[in-house]
């Protein structure tokens, strides 16, 4: 399923949100990668999409937590 809008097209209705998943992951240098998928039920087709919300390598857990924070509130209207 493509999200890309044509010019001038009316922005689809959003997909029902499922779940989010969050991954962290230690790397090289003592840093974390952190990322975030949710699954969106596309009621049309019956299928799940996986939808890639953020992705970032920072150095402490602290970090780690503002990048879930700052995405999950922009989810906060989804999600209700």
């Amino acid at each position: 399923m493509s999200f890309d809008i044509a010019a001038g097209a009316a922005r689809p209705a959003p997909l029902p949100l499922q779940h989010i998943t969050v991954q962290l992951t230690p790397v090289a240098g003592g840093r974390l990668s952190v990322a975030m998928q949710a699954t969106l039920l596309d009621e049309e087709e019956l299928e799940f999409v996986g939808e890639d919300l953020a992705h970032a390598n920072v150095s402490t857990i602290e970090e780690a937590l503002a990048v879930i924070r700052d995405n999950a509130a922009v989810l906060g209207g989804a999600a209700s």
